[in-house]
């Protein structure tokens, strides 16, 4: 198995709680599952965990009889998670709807509940990735949760949230940890410093008062891609040497063109995914002019937040029968104060509001005059 393997997840499970929180190893096989799904996959298969696999995965020692990873895939097989859907509603279902194993092979096929396939399956919108490795290499179920919390908004640099959500989202079980400091010293700030250590995210959280008592923590999120930690090779295939995909081609080419930023394995891959999607052929055509638009607007903060949010917004269009192109997105001659970004109408309708025009006086007086005229009309008529 593939250390840089992509775990990719719809943004809702992501937010989702746990109602019986995974434990840190179940984590771990679930998200080593979702690794295995393919982007062009239209159905869940059986996927292997090979006890001796995971085992070098996770950088353990000794031998683990498959005895033991039957316990496990029982408690999994108990565990339910609660989804967020639309108008406040909730789907609830199990992680996995069945295991086998097969005897002498060392191995346990699962399957995924069919509840899962929006959140794993065909997604092309609002969805989180990141390497496999990254997690792998955490110790707490907290941590692990955090981390994908956190790869969630890492785009945006910043997110806060109320304590009390954040709880239910990366599984404190109910009146566990009620007092805010014993939360904070047990859970996040170890949670915290685990991830800054050993994942290719730095995370500071300060807190936000209300009254007294914490309200809300805010996180500033930075992508560290030089922390990340590389688990060990299969010395025998170090020798041979892998040509690049086409994909890394493309993203080679690309980060030849930015200027002051680069476009990491995991954030392209949710990009070019979504491009692909929306121009097919013409998809790098399209970054090049999102990238070259990029560096010449110096009002643009945060080069990679702004890319992902207008393909974001071009897949809405997209959706809606469209047909969008980004050849058209000028950079401004002249610089005002404030950040704006100079965009075609249909590229800024989702993200800029409209301010109402102030009400003209005349057409105001005029309006109530006649309203009076009408009323009085009716009075008469009765």
């Amino acid at each position: 198995m593939d250390s840089n393997y992509l775990v990719t997840q719809g943004n809702q499970l992501i937010e989702a709680r746990q109602k019986k929180p995974l434990s840190t190893r179940e984590q771990k096989i679930i998200l080593t599952m979702v690794s295995m799904i393919e982007p062009t996959d239209e159905d869940f298969k059986d996927y292997v965990i090979s006890v001796r696999e995971f085992h070098e995965m996770l950088g353990l020692e000794g031998r683990e009889h498959y005895t033991q990873l039957k316990k496990i895939v029982e408690d999994l097989m108990s565990k339910v998670v609660e989804i967020p859907s639309k108008n406040d509603g909730w789907v609830m279902t199990h992680w996995v709807s069945r295991a086998e194993y097969v005897d002498g092979s060392g191995t346990i096929k699962l399957r995924f509940a069919p509840d899962l396939k929006p959140y794993l399956l065909q997604l092309k919108t609002a969805f989180t990735s990141y390497k496999l490795s990254n997690i792998l290499s955490l110790k707490s179920g907290y941590s692990i949760r955090l981390y994908e919390l956190m790869k969630k908004w890492q785009h945006l640099g910043r997110w806060e949230y109320p304590v009390q959500d954040l709880k239910d989202k990366i599984g404190i079980e109910t009146n566990t940890y009620k007092q805010y400091g014993h939360f904070k010293s047990r859970v996040l700030q170890p949670a915290v410093i685990e991830l800054n250590k050993k994942t290719d995210l730095t995370i500071e959280f300060k807190e936000i008062k209300k009254g007294r008592s914490i309200e809300k923590i805010e996180f500033t999120i930075r992508h560290t891609p030089e922390k990340e930690i590389q688990l060990p090779k299969d010395e025998k295939k170090q020798g041979k040497v892998k040509k690049p995909s086409k994909f890394e081609q493309i993203r080679a080419r690309l980060n030849e063109q930015t200027d002051g930023y680069r476009f990491d394995t995991v954030f392209f891959a949710q990009l070019h995914q979504g491009a692909s999607l929306i121009w097919k052929e013409d998809a790098e055509k399209e970054l090049e002019f999102l990238i070259r638009y990029v560096n010449e607007e110096q009002s643009v903060k945060n080069p990679l937040g702004f890319i992902k949010a207008k393909i974001t917004s071009a897949w809405d269009v997209h959706e809606a029968g469209g047909h969008i192109t980004f050849a058209d997105l000028q950079p401004m001659k002249e610089r005002p104060t404030g950040r704006q970004e100079r965009l075609p109408d249909w590229f800024t309708s989702r993200d800029q509001p409209k301010v109402a025009a102030k009400p003209n006086p005349e057409f105001e007086k005029e309006k109530e005059e006649t309203l009076k005229r009408l009323a009085a009309k009716k009075r008469k008529d009765t």
